[in-house]
């Protein structure tokens, strides 16, 4: 009896390992897709969390400006104190500021892609009281007596953190009385500031001020903040050949244009980008102008 063997050809089997190798290359092209699409999901969606936090974070603190406790004032009236509200253009010299002892300092022209300076100040709120003032570490901030030594004051700039991103940070007193810095957003490149005094005492903005335009006595009659951010992701991508560099305008142009609003993509790569903007109405200096 003669047994017959079967089995694949020389040919057959050749086909068969270049199906086989053409289905892991599809698949793998799949997956490598799909991983792209996730991280760029994942770096849109942290560009977008991270300028909400940072835009939500300063107008909270922002809306402390000027606190100050009722039950703290004696006989009912705001005493005589400085505004609590101070700012600094293109600048990132907060280690040398000392807004509590008067030390304001002036623009530097350091500032992170021409980046603002913003300093606040306001005082704490008492136990029992249904407000919760705090600054930028979550910490309560102290309550003490309402005179200008008392206030608790806190630095907002942009600087470069690890691996030289650039992040929103912030300067405050400690319990020590110490002057201690942390990051609030990590990747926040550029921050612009715009101010609205209310000149003729009506309660409306009368016109919009940048810090250097600002007279030292309309501080205290800013009634509302403009708040510009330009926040990056962390994924970097080559920019194509012939590829335009991209801008982005933290304020929109009107009668006059700050080249300073404007941020320009710099090297060979690009990453996402988004501008985050928003205003803040200062009611408790507007309370402070009204009680003096």
């Amino acid at each position: 009896m003669r047994l017959h063997e079967t089995g694949l050809t020389l040919v057959e089997l050749m086909i068969a390992l270049a199906i086989g190798l053409l289905v892991v290359l599809v698949a793998g092209t799949l997956l490598q897709q799909a991983r792209a699409a996730y991280q760029e999901m994942d770096d849109a969606g942290r560009v977008e969390e991270t300028g909400r936090v940072a835009l939500d974070h300063l107008q909270q603190v922002l809306r402390q400006v000027g606190h100050l406790p009722l039950e703290s004032l004696p006989d009912g009236r705001w005493p005589a104190l400085l505004p609590g509200l101070r700012g600094l253009d293109d600048s990132r010299q907060a280690d040398a500021l000392d807004p509590a002892a008067g030390l304001f300092g002036s623009s530097t022209g350091d500032g992170v892609n021409h980046s603002d300076l913003l300093m606040l100040g306001f005082f704490g709120a008492p136990r029992g009281s249904h407000a919760e003032i705090s600054h930028c570490s979550g910490a309560q901030a102290p309550v003490g007596k309402p005179e200008e030594a008392a206030r608790h004051w806190v630095i907002y700039y942009i600087a470069p953190g690890t691996g030289d991103e650039p992040e929103l940070r912030c300067r405050y007193q400690g319990k020590n009385g110490n002057w201690t810095s942390d990051a609030i957003a990590r990747g926040v490149e550029a921050m612009q500031l715009r101010y609205a005094i209310d000149s003729d005492g009506d309660g409306r903005p009368d016109r919009w001020l940048d810090a250097s335009a600002m007279p030292g006595e309309a501080w205290g009659r800013v009634i509302l903040v403009r708040i510009a951010l330009l926040v990056r992701g962390v994924q970097r991508r080559p920019a194509a050949p012939g590829s335009e560099t991209r801008s982005y305008d933290l304020f929109l142009p009107g009668r006059r244009s700050d080249p300073a609003w404007r941020v320009t993509e710099t090297g060979q790569e690009q990453r996402r980008r988004a501008v985050f903007q928003g205003s803040v109405m200062l009611r408790n200096q507007s309370m402070a102008e009204a009680g003096k």
